[in-house]
């Protein structure tokens, strides 16, 4: 995530003081990103653990393998996709229509940006609420070894998608209180771990 822009090396000359709103939006950023990085990094960490262990186990016992470790990959899945997409659009390297925003100056940029980013959080908290429709669900059936909710999945989406919402409504209060040039604006190569 980059951070926003420094108010005295603004372009157009010094900010007013940020304040406290300000403060707030870039500190629920931060944790957030701060929150998907680990989950990103633990089960990422536990996937390639858990897979290894199997393999392994395969050729030393008897069994063929663990029975439970061929669950617990798809249950741990969507936690890396979902917390993966949270950095992405945190970063704005989610899939955006940058060719329109070059046919207006600054103001009608941040704009623009403003509006369709409105309607991404309409449709990720729309996202959100129907996926725990889902998960209410799914939550009947249970994995047949682990035994333990296929609403699982369901639930990570659900928290993934508000959690979308919300950096992308921190991405929005900036560039609408300071303009096109506080948009995120990483490259994959700037993210660090």
């Amino acid at each position: 995530m980059t951070s926003p822009p420094d108010p005295a090396a603004h372009p157009s000359g010094p900010l007013r003081p940020l304040g406290v709103s300000f403060v707030l939006a870039n500190g629920i950023d931060a944790l957030v990103g701060q929150f998907s990085k680990a989950v990103v990094i633990g089960s990422g960490v536990l996937l390639t653990a858990v897979m290894t262990a199997n393999v392994v186990a395969r050729y030393v016992l008897s069994s063929g393998g663990f029975r439970w470790a061929q669950e617990l990959p798809t249950l741990i899945f969507p936690f890396f996709i979902v917390a993966g997409i949270i950095l992405a659009a945190q970063g704005g390297l989610h899939m955006a229509v940058e060719w329109l925003y070059d046919r207006f100056a600054a103001r009608g940029k941040a704009m623009l940006f403003v509006f369709s980013h409105v309607c991404v959080i309409a449709s990720f908290l729309t996202l959100a609420w129907q996926a725990r429709v889902v998960a209410a669900i799914a939550g009947v059936e249970h994995s047949p070894i682990l035994g333990l909710p296929n609403s699982i999945g369901y639930y990570v989406v659900s928290v993934g998608a508000l959690l979308v919402a919300v950096v992308t409504a921190t991405a929005t209060f900036r560039v609408a209180r300071l303009g096109w040039d506080a948009r995120p604006h990483t490259s994959a190569e700037e993210l660090p771990l």
